[in-house]
């Protein structure tokens, strides 16, 4: 997918680092695999436990697949995630982000409804 390195953006706020990642409107396993693939050492070039994340997940078509993709990834940066947000949830996403957070073995993921809201949500995270 050509431009698909658009779909991520690093920036700061309040002295806390944050990576937005984009999968909105994915359809097909590749176009994840292909995101997660440039995610990794994005988010493993921080220091261990100190990196915020967001992750649009609006308009996914979630297959199994899809989700094991999600699992896996989320299981990579775990190390480096002090704590995360998932946008784009309508009601059979939370039941596939659910899934994919008890696969996983994280707890410190927070469902928000956009970007701003996840921001000021993970902001008050101070531990």
């Amino acid at each position: 997918m050509e431009g698909i390195e658009k779909r991520v953006e690093e920036f700061t706020v309040d002295g806390k680092n944050f990576v937005y990642i984009d999968f909105s409107d994915f359809k097909v396993i590749e176009d994840c695999v292909a995101l997660i693939e440039i995610i990794k050492p994005v988010i493993s070039k921080y220091p261990e436990n100190s990196i915020y994340t967001i992750t649009n997940i609006g308009g996914v078509r979630f297959d199994t697949g899809i989700k094991e993709a999600f699992s896996e990834y989320m299981q990579s940066n775990a190390p480096y995630v002090k704590y995360g947000a998932v946008i784009g949830l309508d009601g059979v996403k939370k039941m596939f982000m659910r899934i994919i957070l008890k696969m996983s073995g994280r707890s410190n993921i927070e469902l928000a409804f956009s970007k701003k809201t996840a921001i000021d949500v993970l902001l008050k995270h101070d531990d």
